[in-house]
């Protein structure tokens, strides 16, 4: 074939090789061997589809100049959009990185505030490990500090409460401590000072221990079968066995005695002022003092009265407030406020204004609290809102 064509190259020999053997050479032999070559060649792939390579697509027909603005015009518009949406979502990012603080910063309730409208239910002081942030106006940025403080517990600074239960209760009970065991209540009472157990529902009186003239009754706990009973300015601390109420022992301390609970392991007890004293229950050795003070406002917070122990904080009564204060037991810090004022509306006027809000007890294993007053004739069980 090659020597019919004229092409006596190289290329021409291995062309001839790849080439099935067809009718094509009787028409070379006509002689218009150099059409039919050129014929067949164009029919032929090149070296370069043989070997596999893409053919080259056609350059895509450009339409009108008013579609080609147009579609510029749309590119236009995407661009812009998508700048734009950037732009927000960095600013949405930069407020969730630093904005709550800024929002919310230097705002929060202090200790003398009035109950507020609004509040956040709260599980009865449990503490919630899943609560989500408080987004509302008030103390955030304290709340984020003191949660890493409580190993990131987040509380609610003011907490109201609904009545889920009243009782009655000794309205000659000058009521300075109380106390929750099995069923009863354990409870101290000062002027006609007594250790006395009270029936829940009935409020019935049915053992009672009068104390010696010289003792002026305060705060009482239970410890591991044994009542610890405060008294108010004899420095003295009262022992009795739990069933019998048989007198065991006595130790003395040097400050004043108001309230006293314990946190399994340590016996806490106030003295009116702003300082809380831990002791050991076996020798009542003082083993730590703590400040307490409310860090929204910077101030100590005096007048402690009767303490309670629950859900790892101290409640403390705060004498002639109708307000618990809600204390970080190894810090100081007031950590919330409970506000119970209404609870009691109809104080006596034969109590010359001595009827005040002293009294909490707690059922840990039902999870109920417990709140009364001096001679207030009712006791009430409470949940916390």
């Amino acid at each position: 074939r090659n020597m019919v064509a004229g092409t006596g190259s190289v290329e021409g020999q291995e062309q001839s090789a790849q080439q099935p053997q067809t009718a094509e050479p009787a028409v070379l032999a006509t002689g218009t061997s150099r059409v039919a070559v050129g014929e067949a060649s164009r029919r032929q792939p090149s070296r370069m589809q043989q070997n596999g390579a893409p053919h080259r697509a056609p350059a895509p027909r450009r339409g009108s100049p008013a579609q080609e603005k147009r579609r510029q015009r749309n590119n236009q518009l995407s661009a812009i959009v998508y700048v734009m949406a950037s732009l927000v979502f960095i600013a949405i990012l930069m407020l969730n990185a630093g904005g709550g603080e800024h929002l919310n910063e230097g705002h929060g309730t202090p200790a003398g505030s009035e109950a507020s409208s609004t509040t956040i239910v709260d599980e009865r002081l449990v503490a919630p490990m899943a609560r989500p942030q408080i987004n509302r106006t008030g103390a955030t940025t304290e709340l984020v500090r003191l949660q890493t403080s409580r190993g990131g517990r987040i509380q609610d600074r003011l907490l109201r409460y609904r009545i889920i239960e009243a009782h009655p209760h000794d309205s000659n009970a000058f009521s300075q401590g109380l106390e929750f065991l099995a069923g009863r209540f354990i409870e101290s009472t000062g002027i006609k000072s007594s250790l006395r157990e009270v029936e829940i529902r009935t409020g019935r009186v049915t053992r009672k221990h009068l104390l010696p003239p010289q003792h002026f009754g305060e705060g009482v706990t239970v410890f591991k079968g044994k009542v610890y009973q405060l008294t108010w300015t004899s420095h003295t601390c009262i022992v009795y066995d739990l069933e019998s109420f048989d007198h065991l022992q006595e130790f003395k301390y040097d400050t004043m005695g108001w309230g006293i609970t314990n946190d399994g392991t340590s016996l806490i007890m106030s003295d009116g002022s702003n300082k809380l004293y831990f002791r050991d229950p076996s020798t009542f050795v003082l083993t730590k003092t703590l400040s307490v003070q409310d860090p929204t406002t910077g101030k100590e917070v005096d007048a402690l009265n009767e303490l309670e122990f629950v859900h790892g904080e101290v409640l403390a009564n705060i004498w002639f407030a109708d307000k618990v204060a809600r204390i970080d037991p190894v810090t100081g810090n007031v950590v919330g406020w409970i506000d119970l004022s209404g609870l009691h509306p109809r104080r006596s006027p034969a109590a010359r204004g001595e009827d005040v809000l002293n009294g909490i007890a707690y059922d840990k294993d039902r999870d109920r609290l417990w709140v009364t007053g001096k001679l207030w004739p009712t006791l009430f069980e409470i949940e916390l809102v």
